[in-house]
């Protein structure tokens, strides 16, 4: 039986989130020789074409507010740049909610998440977003358990991707889940892409970088551990530095910054490390030293904790 897999594009929607995933569900089709996957670009309303964020314009083949589509098997709702004057659309959202609950899976990529959420589908359910906007839906939307790093998610009917060419790897996903691992790795060799991406998406973030937040006090600290980061900082140095307790930092830390001042404190060591890996010109012997790290171990542990992957496997995509 064909799988009909419809993808939202509202107006402003990001080009890849939408041709990204047809190209895989096309490719599939290709490999096994016969239509698996009818694909649908939707509009809302009665538009028939959608301008991208690109510019580039998509001719929709069918529109939200048309009947359900009785052979519907997957209802994806694709991210925009701009998604905050849709957010609050009680007609779109009610639209969505009704097609989303009609397919047998639904989903988003990127910041499509977030009208997922404001469609109410997303309560107590395990989601992934882009990074740039996985604080804004945590905070918005509570009820939902947001994994900020992860590429994609598979939980229960609901399918999310983290952001852009994520849409990709979500969509081999469904193909290895509908048709097999072996189409899924023809699909993959055919598109030249990973079948398994390694690590997670905050590789690719610069969220987290070095600024300063919270308090004039609190910047202080944060502008003097910056500036020396080679030195062997810790929660007892930087409360001596701001003259108060151990304790009394930490809790200035978790109500400014949401995190510890020792989570804080891997986290601007890694970002200075991905700096230095980046341009190839240290040994990781030295950036580990530079960055404050007593060894390459103690560095490598702090890159799997905060971006999932090692810091050799990091600088090979800056690296070629």
């Amino acid at each position: 039986m064909v799988k009909h897999i419809i993808i939202l594009a509202v107006p402003g929607v990001q080009l890849l989130d939408v041709s990204g995933p047809l190209d895989v569900f096309a490719e599939a089709n290709q490999q096994r020789g016969r239509e698996v996957y009818k694909l649908s670009i939707m509009a809302m309303g009665n538009q028939s074409v959608v301008k991208t964020s690109s510019g580039a314009r998509l001719l929709a083949d069918i529109t939200l507010d048309a009947p359900l589509s009785s052979t519907l098997d997957t209802f994806l709702v694709a991210g925009a740049p701009v998604l905050d004057t849709f957010l609050n659309d009680e007609t779109l959202t009610a639209d969505i909610h009704r097609w989303c609950q009609h397919a047998k899976r639904f989903g988003s990529v990127c910041s499509g998440a977030l009208l997922l959420a404001s469609a109410g589908l997303l309560n107590k359910r395990r989601v992934t977003t882009h990074w740039s906007v996985a604080d804004k839906l945590r905070e918005q939307y509570p009820q939902v358990n947001v994994e900020a790093d992860a590429i994609f998610i598979a939980d229960g009917t609901l399918r999310t991707a983290a952001g852009v060419t994520s849409g990709l790897d979500l969509a081999l996903n469904m193909v290895e889940e509908d048709l097999g691992r072996e189409t899924a790795l023809d699909v993959a060799a055919q598109l030249v892409m990973f079948f398994k991406r390694p690590g997670g998406q905050l590789q690719f973030s610069r969220h987290g970088q070095a600024s300063l937040s919270g308090r004039s006090a609190l910047q202080d600290v944060q502008r003097w551990v910056m500036n020396s980061l080679d030195q062997p900082h810790n929660v007892q140095s930087l409360a001596k530095h701001m003259g108060i307790s151990p304790r009394h930092l930490t809790r200035l830390f978790n109500q400014e910054l949401k995190q510890s001042p020792a989570e804080w404190l891997e986290q601007q060591r890694v970002f200075r490390a991905r700096q230095m890996l980046e341009t190839g010109e240290m040994a990781v012997k030295q950036i580990a030293a530079q960055c404050g790290f007593s060894g390459v171990d103690i560095l490598r542990r702090a890159f799997v904790r905060q971006l999932s992957v090692t810091p050799s496997q990091y600088q090979k995509q800056y690296l070629r």
